[in-house]
This record gives C-alpha cells, structure tokens and sequence, in this order.
C-alpha cells in the first residue's frame, strides 16, 4: 500500500474511534484496518504518521458554527430641547 492510501485508513479508523491511538493502544486493539508494521513501515514511524494523521483529522473536523451576531441595543430617543435654552 502507499503512503495516501495507508493514511487514509487509518485516519477513517482513528475518526470512528475519537482520537489518534499510541502504538500500544493500537497494537492491544482487535479492530485495526491493517497491521501496525505496515501502518508504521509507510511512513518511517509512527510518530511521523500521528503527526499526519492529526493534520488530516482537523481538516475532516467540520468547522464550528459562527456565533450569532448581537442583536443591537435600541439607541436612546433624544429629549427635545428647554426652552430656556433657546432664547
């Protein structure tokens, strides 16, 4: 398997679980997509393929809804000007 292909299983397992595995949770693990020496032998280390995997994951996160805006505050009337001050 090449690099994408590899990283995209595993980024797809890694989503149902909720985070990124450390190599002892994923080796303890009965449901992985693949064994962990090819998983780790596509990218060098498993290090390497967290740190991709962790990129990968924030990109497929859906962005957070934007905050409603404020409604906005009523301005206050103006008093109508005394009449002594006219004069």
């Amino acid at each position: 398997m090449n690099k994408p292909a590899v990283l995209k299983k595993l980024v797809e397992y890694f989503a149902e679980k909720g985070h990124v595995m450390s190599t002892v949770e994923y080796k303890a693990a009965d449901d992985t997509p693949m064994r962990f020496i090819v998983a780790k032998r596509a990218f060098g280390s498993w290090n390497r393929m967290t740190q991709m995997a962790e990129k990968q994951l924030a990109l497929m996160a859906p962005a957070p809804a934007p905050a409603p805006a404020p409604e906005p505050k009523p301005k206050p009337k103006a008093k109508p000007a005394s009449k002594k001050a006219e004069k």
